[in-house]
């Protein structure tokens, strides 16, 4: 009798979730809702990123139990390589909103990417990186050859593709992911669980290196290529027709002087004319402006062709220098600049 009325309150529990839910979304502004395909996108880069760090620990953390005397427990991980997520998603640690944001925004950049691709036109070849992979520049070229390497695995076909964590998101997720293994164990019986859940753990974040991200060996390409303002717009226009998003943040972000982290919110900025006043700001003319407008208004669904037109005009006739006070906060310190933000958040 207890059981049936239990399963009864938790049954009405979920009915007032769920309307909650339903009520939330029927007032979301049509605006701020995410489509279909980045909602799905951004879900397999989550499943995908959390079973890859889990298959890490739970993998080495079996092999050291096992060698420990804990064979049942080494059983269980290896059996199981799906034990996080559920647990992870229903903790509602995976709302973290750093987390969510870097998703949601790599998701982006995978869906206009294979927009541009899609939108180049037949029989064209891309044939940027091999360029700058040819390069008589010896930085130049090596840094184009680690890029293309790493970029090509980011697209292997049939591939899970997983999220490319920085660092500090990295290990966040991992310290989540040893915690949701150790219940699943009941470490409190057996603090050897422990031990191997925190080894396996280190393990997995010592290979993870900030510099082996695409956005970093993007940056990394850019700074070696430091174009002069003449150089800039060709660059940037082979890398969005070539479905190279990262390595046109990387350029914006090296001609601006900015971190990659804030050239991508520009670039992905959809609500504002920030990109276009930026792209001003580093020199670019109204013409390239408008030609990188259009590619991006073709692959991006979010963005709007008629808001593009009547910006061009007034951005065009601005002064460079004024343009560049748009982008100029984004050159101070970013904790300083976290610090600033997150007081506006608060109302005095």
């Amino acid at each position: 009798m207890t059981d049936v009325l239990a399963r009864a309150a938790t049954a009405d529990r979920r009915v007032d979730a769920r309307l909650a839910t339903a009520i939330a979304d029927i007032f979301l502004p049509e605006r701020d809702r995410l489509d279909e395909r980045t909602r799905a996108t951004v879900a397999a880069l989550l499943e995908a990123t959390v079973a890859a760090a889990e298959r890490e620990i739970a993998g080495h953390a079996a092999r050291l139990l096992a060698t420990r005397g804990a064979g049942e427990a080494a059983q269980r991980l290896n059996a199981n390589h799906s034990l996080a997520l559920p647990r992870l998603a229903a903790s509602g640690l995976l709302r973290d909103a750093d987390l969510m944001a870097e998703l949601i925004a790599q998701a982006r950049i995978d869906l206009i990417d294979a927009a541009l691709i899609a939108n180049r036109a037949p029989g064209s070849r891309a044939t940027l990186l091999t360029r700058l992979a040819e390069s008589r520049d010896g930085v130049i070229r090596s840094r184009a050859v680690t890029y293309m390497v790493a970029d090509s695995r980011r697209r292997m076909p049939n591939a899970a593709r997983r999220a490319d964590l920085p660092v500090a998101l990295h290990r966040r997720l991992a310290w989540w992911i040893a915690a949701a293994l150790r219940e699943q164990l009941d470490a409190f019986a057996d603090p050897a669980i422990d031990r191997a859940l925190v080894e396996a753990t280190q393990r997995s974040l010592s290979v993870h290196e900030e510099g082996d991200r695409i956005a970093m060996l993007a940056a990394s390409l850019a700074a070696a290529i430091a174009p002069e303002v003449t150089d800039l717009p060709p660059l940037m226009v082979d890398a969005l027709v070539e479905g190279k998003l990262a390595l046109f943040v990387a350029l914006l972000a090296q001609a601006a002087g900015v971190d990659p982290a804030e050239a991508r919110g520009l670039v992905l900025d959809v609500d504002s004319e920030r990109l276009w006043l930026a792209l001003r700001g580093v020199g670019l003319a109204r013409a390239d402006i408008a030609r990188i407008g259009w590619l991006l208004c073709e692959a991006d669904a979010w963005r709007d062709a008629e808001t593009l037109a009547d910006m061009l005009g007034p951005v065009g006739a601005l002064e460079s220098e004024a343009a560049a006070q748009v982008v100029a906060p984004l050159t101070l310190d970013a904790d300083y600049r976290a610090a600033i933000r997150a007081l506006a958040r608060v109302q005095p």
